[in-house]
């Protein structure tokens, strides 16, 4: 599992976004990822595109002026999710 995205995870469950509670994607993926170089930003995009698939939920949210997509945990696949940080 790639640094950042264990980093994006542990943020996640340290302050408790599951489920209705929810964080903008966008932001938290720029401020994890933006000391990757090439390689690992690519190696973190295809693992990211796999992991939001399966365990995270979405909403779409006005913000402001604009539409924004917000992520949260899935409660149902949290096992799972815990699962994933143990083995690494």
């Amino acid at each position: 599992m790639n640094k950042s995205l264990k980093a994006i995870i542990m943020f996640l469950i340290n302050k408790h976004i599951i489920g209705a509670k929810h964080f903008p994607e966008k932001k938290l993926v720029t401020s994890k990822t933006k000391y990757l170089n090439p390689y690992e930003l690519k190696n973190f995009k295809k693992e990211h595109k796999i992991f939001r698939n399966e365990f995270l939920l979405y909403l779409k949210k006005r913000t402001g002026k604009n539409s924004s997509i917000h992520i949260s945990l899935n409660p149902k696949k949290l096992k799972e999710v815990f699962k994933l940080i143990e083995n690494e």
